[in-house]
């Protein structure tokens, strides 16, 4: 026979292996030289000893004592640095959604946030692969071999579900368009997961969803809504996600009432003091918009998107826009000044956005909340 350990081939049934003296103990027959003191165990035809049980240990390491979690099956396993964390102001979360092995409802905490966009660290690939999760629900369908990306064609309508049926469009409120085909349209839904209750959904669609531009601009924005969402002034951000080759930005329901709608339920203009509390509080949010990294810039101020609230003393900023908290200016610099309204700033089209463009639009919109005209 040849030998299992050094391939040698010689008669197992009289004596030890001539080469490296492995003693084999036949089936019913003692050996030559007594009881045998090594067995082989029965393996498939040319395996090694022992390779077996170290693929196994290698193959499935244990888990930590008590750690409660599944063993995955890997040979080896790759530490990934932690994903950024953001504090929370009491009262308002800002936590992203947990994976599904510690979170089996997969249910986001009322306050909380859910991001699709950015991928959990166990979900994190290796180099040269996508781990974005924009990516894989915005997977382009494949027909006849050929992949098309980029959302429908078709606006969507009131009625429409998203996110497997958690949230249903209400009513369209706004549609901002921008360059290359790019727009963000503002909407009134329902959040079954929370009751029905009423949520703010900011839709936006790209030509190139799937693009590394466009997923970066997905995560700038998502990062910079979050970190500034948790001012008492700004909605926060519930929830990030896509769907029907869009991407979603969930917002909480602030209930008050616009400086629009309440000069034309008055007919008439608001008191310079209520006005000049209005801006010391728009004035602060934009300071805190500067001094985020990089600076942010809401773009979108104007009197429909200034709320009082319930209190009558508190003014909270609305609408932000996801093309330019996600610094995505490319969609923006050169647009006819047409599509913009008559509260922002000439150099808009030019391309020059930042702070002093947001200053000037508040200053506009002071100017019309004390006159009445602009």
């Amino acid at each position: 026979m040849i030998c299992p350990r050094c391939g040698n081939e010689w008669d197992a049934s009289k004596s030890p292996c001539t080469r490296c003296g492995l003693v084999i103990r036949m089936p019913s027959q003692p050996g030559p030289l007594g009881p045998t003191t090594r067995h082989i165990n029965s393996r498939a035809p040319g395996s090694i000893p022992g390779f077996e049980h170290n693929l196994q240990r290698r193959s499935a390491p244990q888990a930590p004592a008590n750690s409660g979690q599944t063993t995955t099956q890997v040979l080896a396993t790759k530490s990934v640095p932690p994903g950024p964390l953001s504090a929370s102001s009491p009262g308002r979360s800002a936590d992203t959604n947990l994976p599904d092995a510690q979170n089996p409802q997969h249910t986001p905490r009322a306050g909380s946030l859910g991001i699709d966009s950015l991928p959990h660290d166990n979900e994190r690939a290796q180099p040269g692969q996508q781990a974005s999760s924009y990516q894989q629900h915005n997977a382009a369908s494949t027909q006849g071999g050929s992949r098309t990306s980029g959302a429908d064609t078709q606006a969507l309508l009131p009625g429409t579900i998203l996110r497997g049926g958690r949230y249903r469009l209400y009513e369209l409120q706004e549609r901002q368009d921008w360059l290359s085909g790019v727009y963000e349209a503002t909407w009134i839904a329902q959040d079954a997961q929370r009751g029905a209750s009423q949520v703010m959904i900011c839709e936006l669609v790209t030509p190139e969803s799937n693009s590394v531009v466009v997923q970066s601009i997905l995560r700038t924005a998502t990062m910079a809504l979050t970190s500034v969402g948790r001012h008492p002034h700004i909605p926060t951000l519930w929830d990030a996600f896509s769907d029907r080759g869009r991407n979603f930005f969930v917002f909480e329901s602030v209930q008050g009432e616009s400086l629009l709608n309440r000069m034309r339920r008055t007919g008439r203009a608001m008191a310079e003091q209520e006005v000049i509390e209005c801006c010391l509080q728009m004035t602060e949010v934009l300071e805190l918009l500067a001094q985020q990294s990089p600076p942010m810039v809401h773009g979108l101020i104007r009197p429909e998107h200034i709320l009082v609230g319930r209190s009558g003393s508190q003014y909270i900023l609305t609408n932000f826009s996801i093309v330019l908290a996600g610094s995505a200016t490319q969609f923006v610099a050169g647009i006819d000044r047409t599509r913009l309204s008559a509260y922002t700033a000439p150099e808009f089209v030019r391309g020059v956005i930042d702070v002093r463009s947001d200053l000037y639009s508040l200053t506009a919109t002071a100017y019309y909340a004390v006159t009445g005209s602009l």
